[in-house]
């Protein structure tokens, strides 16, 4: 039987289903170096995931492991059918596009993402993505209350997972107001896009609640600045402690520096590199060494033994560590930059690139950015140009974000894969519309 027939009946996906499954319980849960910090609740780490295994836990001691693969099997597998049905429907996809955008959904449950059995965010953010894109799709073309709702749950469920997408509504409500400019009353409309954009920040006021319970003080959770100081630290020279005003930010750049000098992980080390991508792939190559091992060790550290002279309790005086070195890595993130701002913008530049696998498709992405912005801003109802607005400022947005924060691993990028081939899809539709008309 030819595969175009094939794909038409459920009992082929829901096999196919069942084998992904069947991989995913029959293969050992991996445990990757931050899952223990999230088992254990680490102020650095976000709520969601930590509550996930809290309660897994408490419920399945005993069969801990086997219980979490078979939730995120599940969950993410019916995440994917909900993606490709809805997706599928709406961008009026032939078969064979639903045959590849099938394989590349499901290409994360295998190595070397693995996601359903790492115990690690990803084994529910991955099903939570693509749920939030499906419903923030829909309320674009098909809302109603229901799924308003459905849309407002996933978010928080997502970010309070993976902080990288707090930003995503406001995509949403872009596209949602100037879509629905025109609509009587237009006060309902006001409504919905504030609620959209008032999301991030409700979001950001129940994350500083749940540290402020747990771990006393009231804060986001922090990791985020530390991890963007890395590229900052990076391009940075010994000279730019003159910017630095606070004495414990000083004190703190110049132990970083000094041990990065050190161990040649400076990219004024780097005297045998010629070209940026060349020393972008150095820093990519030792983001750990750099950020984890320096920068995060040395300032928690700093603070740490700061905090224990006023005789604070340990577990307060560790979160207090973690607050204290992310409000300097803010700091000193800002100030480095600035300082050497040309370095930098060429190695970020380079790492959005990298997270593209080339130059070339991430300026394609700005352009059909840019042309689906226009387009969408001249004909706010036209369905395609809203889609392609929609997928390419997801993809650009969570590249960016990614590149800002850190470096781009697949682990932090796999989530846009799918929407990748979409834009792809779409343009080839509006290439041929073009063409016939």
């Amino acid at each position: 039987m030819k595969y175009k027939r094939i794909l038409n009946k459920q009992s082929f996906l829901w096999l196919v289903y069942f084998i992904v499954f069947l991989f995913v319980i029959t293969n050992d849960a991996i445990y990757s170096p931050d899952t223990r910090s999230y088992i254990n609740a680490l102020p650095y780490r976000h709520l969601g995931y930590v509550i996930f295994l809290k309660t897994f836990y408490f419920f399945f001691n005993s069969l801990f492991d086997i219980s979490v693969l078979i939730f995120q099997a599940t969950f993410s597998l019916f995440a994917v059918h909900i993606f490709l049905k809805k997706t599928s429907k709406t961008l009026k996809l032939n078969r064979s596009s639903k045959v590849v955008l099938f394989i590349i959904l499901l290409f994360p449950f295998f190595k070397p993402l693995s996601v359903a059995n790492n115990i690690c965010p990803e084994g529910i953010s991955y099903g939570l993505y693509l749920l939030f894109v499906a419903y923030g799709l829909d309320i674009i073309f098909n809302e109603n209350k229901k799924k308003w709702i459905i849309l407002i749950g996933f978010y928080f469920a997502l970010t309070f997972t993976r902080g990288q997408f707090i930003l995503t509504p406001f995509i949403f409500a872009f596209v949602y107001f100037f879509k629905n400019k025109n609509q009587f009353p237009i006060r309902h409309v006001i409504l919905k896009s504030a609620i959209l954009v008032c999301m991030p920040i409700l979001l950001i006021l129940t994350e500083s609640t749940y540290h402020k319970l747990k771990d006393g003080i009231f804060m986001t959770t922090p990791f985020g600045f530390v991890s963007a100081s890395g590229l900052a630290f990076y391009v940075s020279k010994s000279e730019d402690k003159n910017h630095i005003k606070n004495d414990n930010d000083r004190r703190i750049f110049e132990m970083c520096y000094n041990k990065l000098s050190q161990e040649n992980l400076l990219l004024s080390s780097q005297n045998d590199l010629q070209y940026y991508t060349q020393y972008y792939n150095y820093f990519h190559n030792n983001v750990p060494p750099i950020c984890n091992h320096t920068i995060h060790a040395l300032g928690k550290d700093y603070y740490y033994q700061k905090e224990t002279q006023y005789k604070e309790s340990t577990n307060y005086a560790h979160a207090k560590s973690y607050y204290k070195i992310e409000k300097t890595c803010k700091n000193l993130t800002l100030t480095l930059i600035k300082a050497n701002f040309n370095k930098w913008l060429q190695l970020y530049f380079a790492n959005i690139s990298h997270g593209f696998y080339s130059s070339y498709l991430a300026i394609l992405m700005v352009l059909v950015f840019l042309f689906s912005l226009i387009k969408f801003l001249i004909n706010t109802n036209n369905k395609w140009y809203i889609l392609l607005f929609i997928l390419s400022a997801l993809a650009l947005a969570n590249a960016m974000l990614v590149a800002f924060a850190s470096h781009s691993i697949i682990r932090y990028l796999f989530y846009n894969y799918a929407l990748l081939f979409l834009i792809f899809i779409i343009l080839i539709k509006l290439l041929k519309h073009g063409i016939k008309n």
